[in-house]
């Protein structure tokens, strides 16, 4: 009876053809600035993306193909893509309990498909 108990503790989540417009950065840059102003010197660090902008899910925004609005948080998630086209979609980083971040190859003519799975592992 635990097991029983214990399957049907997790949820999951099926979402149908959603739009991928993100894409990933193509590079990140480092950089090092001078600056003297009034006779006193600044070094000055930074780093820029170039190219791309990762699209944030938010699961409060999903609605599953029955229709269900999917919790806000959700305790340890997994994602899974499945693209609907040739095209390269992937999970930029680490998945949080408030949802997760998504990007389609660049090379792709526009906003791409895909089905996502959601499974909450507790």
């Amino acid at each position: 009876m635990h097991t029983v108990n214990y399957l049907r503790g997790r949820r999951v989540w099926y979402i149908r053809e959603y739009s991928v417009w993100g894409t990933a950065d193509e590079a990140a840059l480092s950089y090092i600035g001078v600056e003297s102003v009034d006779s006193t010197g600044r070094i000055m660090f930074g780093l820029s993306a170039i190219g791309g902008s990762v699209q944030n899910v938010n699961f409060s925004e999903l609605i599953d193909f029955k229709g269900n609005a999917i919790p806000s948080n959700i305790n340890s998630p997994r994602v899974i893509i499945r693209p609907r086209s040739p095209f390269h979609i992937h999970i930029v980083g680490e998945e949080s309990n408030a949802g997760f971040r998504i990007a389609r190859d660049p090379s792709a003519p526009g906003p791409l498909t895909a089905d996502i799975f959601i499974m909450e592992l507790g």
